[in-house]
């Protein structure tokens, strides 16, 4: 029986986990250096391409008053607070749903029994296939998993995050409608996007701003104090909604400098491998892809990280590019060029062929072809 480490009980390490204790016989030893009670509300976005993954840990039995299924976006002037246009997806059979990051977190624990598995210590260390905890207990695998974020000290100092230029504010609200759209406003180096997470009309919003990088800030739980002072993150008026009221955290949003998928028999995924600018909402979808990929690498006997970024790189090279072309659609500085913008974003939203041509490449791939 193969020992697998696996470094990071985030979505990519437990969906890896949920896949080889339910396909195959191995000893699973999952490390978390943060506390395992997810309470916190963090919106996330599943796109169909994960989402059939995801049906194959029995997705299915998911409580669906903690989800929301989607079915477009639609796109706002940020100083008009005037609709643009609205993009339906037009999925018919597939999924888009947005969910609390911490519901599918512990989802995953409860319906494969991982809590046994999980071991609640940093791993400070790796050096072949051993790790060292805080603790200095060292502890030997066949095969390691490090999926422990873009913020890992666990890769080669030639893999870094670097500072993207732009900052996320995030929160979640309670609204007094319930809706199954994604609300995005674009304006000057900034945009806004909101969107449901269940059937009890939570929102969870960010605001995505092209801000000077503050080195002290390097988690996701810097809370922002003083809305009242900080007036220039010019959040958009929305009914009901006074933004000084809630429980706002800043993101500084960082990107590897190069995609690494590991070395020898040491693999790296999700954000950890390859962390990019999120505006194209696929860090947790690629996350679950990588995970599936590498769990029929492991069940093939086929270990090589080698092998694993030769089937994942041109996929998120491309993601990478769409996201990074986004947040510069979203953020035009120009009168005329936004005018040019909108102006196609209304042709494109009126048409079904252009929608699923936009979207196809990352919606409807074939997450079985490797096999």
């Amino acid at each position: 029986m193969k020992k697998i480490g696996i470094v990071g009980a985030g979505v990519s390490g437990l969906t890896l986990a949920c896949l080889l204790k339910k396909n195959t016989d191995y000893d699973i030893s999952i490390f978390e250096k943060d506390n395992l009670k997810f309470n916190n509300i963090n919106g996330i976005q599943i796109s169909p391409n994960a989402y059939r993954i995801l049906s194959e840990l029995n997705f299915d039995s998911f409580d669906q008053r903690k989800l929301c299924k989607i079915l477009g976006v639609s796109f706002h002037d940020y100083y008009s607070n005037s609709k643009i246009a609205t993009m339906n997806f037009n999925l018919n059979d597939q999924s888009y749903i947005t969910l609390n990051r911490s519901d599918l977190i512990n989802f995953l624990i409860d319906k494969f029994s991982l809590k046994d598995q999980i071991i609640e210590k940093e791993v400070i260390k790796i050096h072949g296939n051993s790790i060292l905890s805080k603790d200095e207990k060292k502890e030997d695998f066949d095969i390691l998993v490090i999926a422990d974020g873009i913020f890992s000290n666990l890769r080669s100092n030639k893999i870094k995050p670097v500072y993207s230029g732009y900052s996320a504010f995030r929160g979640v609200f309670l609204d007094e409608r319930q809706s199954n759209e994604i609300d995005l406003w674009m304006g000057k180096n900034l945009h806004f996007v909101k969107y449901p997470i269940d059937q009890y009309k939570n929102y969870s919003f960010t605001l995505v701003k092209k801000i000077p990088c503050n080195k002290d800030i390097l988690n996701y739980d810097y809370e922002i104090k003083n809305l009242k002072e900080n007036n220039k993150l010019y959040f958009p008026h929305l009914n009901n909604i006074s933004f000084e009221d809630l429980n706002i955290k800043m993101w500084p949003i960082y990107k590897l400098n190069q995609i690494f998928y590991g070395e020898k028999d040491i693999f790296f995924i999700g954000d950890s491998a390859h962390g990019f600018i999120p505006s194209r909402a696929q860090g947790a979808a690629q996350a679950i892809e990588d995970s599936y990929e590498l769990f029929n690498l492991i069940a093939t006997n086929d270990i090589l990280p080698k092998k694993l970024f030769q089937i994942r790189k041109n996929r998120i090279k491309k993601i990478k590019r769409k996201s990074e072309n986004n947040i510069i659609i979203f953020h035009l500085n120009f009168f005329i060029l936004r005018k040019i913008r909108n102006f196609l974003l209304k042709i494109i939203c009126s048409s079904k062929f252009l929608v699923k041509l936009i979207n196809s490449y990352i919606f409807d791939y074939n997450y079985k072809k490797n096999l």
